[in-house]
């Protein structure tokens, strides 16, 4: 071997030539570019979060946003999914975060990761897990308390090591990480934790993807939502002037690609209010101004999904913690261009042919059609079990001289009973006479020896209801339900239950005994036989029926659970929390069930409803196959 062949082969092993050979992504401030191994790229993004969707589910979902033309997947990593309790890890089934990961990019995606560790996403608690405000002090969560930054370091110690091998730079295809959410929407305004929450990222990301920030669009809210060294980009819906938005980006960092981090294609919509709509055709507008200025974005939802069980958070009007309080559907169908079911709208048709016009990769590998559904017809419960018989209590009861909040009690999700015994004192009133209870999150519905007499609602900010108390009741019983912790603003610690006084006239009630419900489990009903007689069960109550499906249907298809005629509960469907149901307060009606929660003939399947204040007239509920979520509302 000669000395000319030596030196070839030494630059061939040279650690310096190597790095030039590495997958990167960066960003050029001169030419306002992202670029991707040195060449000009750009993204057209959806939001598409898996803890929403089944498993089952993802690659379908990713297929379908691939032949509209997107080239890149948004997704959040909520903490409470994969942290339920302090030291104990999920990452199996729906949390299944590298399973996702890699399906997207075995479809030639790249992935925008934003894993927080506060995310909203209009999810319980912001997708905090709800053991930190057992564990932290109070408004330390966002700020440089160094109990706070602890759980949190521990929570990237697991998570950071599984997405570092993703990383573009690592040969992965996540090619942006979000550092925190939307910072300058929060009143803490914390330089000390930017910075540190930063270096928290650096220390795993470090080069190998872009680190970038998202705050609404506003001069105010890139006043303290932008974190030095880190990429701050704005986020805006069809309504707002592109221009001005992206002028504010401009601002404050003097190049770099414009980038919109949350388009909003449809929106939000909580209990008690109209569906929100967003019209296409502004949708189409602004995608066609944004893609002439050569922006990148990231639609906000693409395909929204489902909260399932307990995981949708709650809005306030950020003025006061009880006034104001608006929780959120079980459905987060969103409006978007995939709806709840994964289906092809108008909206997604028309954003796939303006994608098309603008060179973008449209494919029609496979075909976007809406899937056929189950109407499997009606059925038929029975009721079980009143919430007040002690086979239903499934948690040993604590008592205290004061009532506790769910935390306290360490319960996450569900109701907690609090009940107190009425003294011959407490009972020598002058009726009617006032009960209040000066905290009420989220809603109460009182009762006097087992028979309900009122509500209160924290939606409505009342705390004060007259009651007639006649000597020989007994027992004043409070059941408190946890609507879903706030996700956004400045009350996010949003602690539930009751935690100050109750007051009959002017009397304090104490002691107190809380029996907690929190519904996470009801294979315990497989062994609750059902009672004949329907008028001797008392509200609240569980019911049941069992069904095989018609034999016609040789494979399950997904289904809308159609609660018309109920009044407000959770219903689980083979100990699937498939989420709250409200039809009486509107406008969700029906509940999406996927197929994958089925069980196909001759198997059978298992229905439960939690039901709070009211059944149907026969006990029936139908599987439908269109969904219902422009109901009547209640007001």
């Amino acid at each position: 071997m000669n000395w000319i062949s030596v030196c070839l082969l030494c630059s061939l092993i040279n650690p310096v030539f190597l790095d030039i050979q590495k997958p990167t992504f960066t960003i050029d401030y001169e030419n306002n570019e992202f670029l991707k191994d040195g060449k000009v790229f750009r993204y057209v993004s959806g939001s598409l979060h898996y803890f929403r969707i089944p498993r089952l589910y993802w690659k379908d979902r990713i297929q379908k946003m691939k032949a509209a033309g997107l080239n890149t997947i948004t997704t959040y990593v909520e903490w409470s999914l994969h942290e339920p309790f302090p030291g104990v890890y999920d990452f199996d089934g729906i949390a299944d975060l590298e399973y996702f990961i890699e399906l997207i990019k075995n479809e030639n995606m790249y992935l925008i990761l934003r894993p927080g560790p506060y995310i909203c996403a209009e999810r319980d608690f912001g997708g905090f897990p709800y053991w930190l405000l057992n564990v932290t002090p109070k408004k330390s969560l966002r700020t440089n308390n160094s109990s706070y930054k602890k759980y949190v370091s521990k929570w990237f110690s697991v998570l950071m090591p599984i997405v570092q091998p993703h990383l573009y730079g690592n040969g992965g295809n996540i090619i942006l990480v979000q550092v925190e959410n939307e910072y300058g929407s929060y009143y803490a305004c914390d330089s000390e934790y930017k910075l540190w929450i930063r270096d928290l990222f650096k220390s795993y990301v470090e080069n190998k993807a872009v680190l970038f920030t998202i705050d609404g669009c506003g001069q105010s809210y890139f006043d303290c939502g932008i974190i030095p060294e880190v990429y701050a980009t704005v986020d805006f819906g069809p309504s707002t002037n592109a221009s001005q938005c992206f002028d504010i980006m401009r601002k404050i960092q003097k190049g770099g690609p414009l980038v919109n981090s949350e388009f909003y294609p449809g929106w939000l919509t909580h209990w008690q209010e109209s569906e929100s709509i967003i019209n296409a055709t502004d949708v189409i507008k602004q995608m066609k101004v944004m893609l002439a200025m050569n922006a990148s974005f990231s639609f906000y939802m693409f395909h929204g999904g489902t909260n399932f069980g307990f995981t949708s958070g709650a809005n306030t009007n950020d003025t006061k913690e009880s006034i104001g309080y608006l929780p959120q559907l079980t459905s987060y169908d969103y409006n978007a261009p995939l709806d709840e079911a994964g289906d092809p709208t108008e909206k997604y048709f028309k954003i796939k042919q303006t994608l098309e016009e603008a060179k973008y990769a449209v494919t029609n590998e496979i075909s976007p059609n809406p899937t056929p559904k189950g109407a499997y017809g009606k059925f038929f419960l029975k009721p079980l079990v009143s919430i007040f018989e002690k086979v239903a209590q499934r948690i040993k009861p604590m008592i205290s001289n004061v009532p506790l909040p769910f935390e306290d009690l360490d319960i996450n999700t569900g109701f907690v009973m609090y009940e107190t015994k009425l003294t011959d004192d407490q009972k020598n009133v002058k009726n009617p006479v006032n009960l209040t209870v000066k905290t009420v999150r989220d809603r109460a519905i009182i009762y006097l020896d087992q028979v309900q007499v009122g509500t209160m609602n924290r939606l409505k900010a009342n705390t004060t209801i007259s009651l007639n108390i006649n000597r020989s009741v007994q027992n004043l019983s409070i059941l408190i339900e946890n609507q879903g912790r706030i996700n956004y603003g400045d009350f996010i610690e949003d602690r539930k239950g009751i935690f100050d006084q109750v007051i009959l006239g002017n009397k304090i009630l104490s002691p107190w005994k809380m029996t907690a419900y929190p519904l996470n489990d009801t294979s315990w009903i497989s062994s609750v036989k059902p009672v004949e007689n329907v008028n001797s069960v008392k509200l609240p109550a569980f019911y049941k029926t069992q069904f095989t499906l018609p034999v016609n249907y040789t494979k399950c298809l997904d289904t809308y659970l159609d609660t018309s005629g109920w009044t407000k509960g959770v219903a689980f469907l083979n100990n699937v929390n498939l989420g709250r149901y409200w039809p009486l307060g509107g406008p969700q009606v029906t509940l999406y069930v996927p197929a994958p929660f089925l069980k196909p003939p001759p198997y059978v399947n298992t229905l439960v409803m939690f039901e709070l204040e009211g059944t149907s007239q026969d006990l029936s509920v139908k599987f439908v196959d269109k969904p219902i979520l422009d109901g009547p509302i209640m007001t």
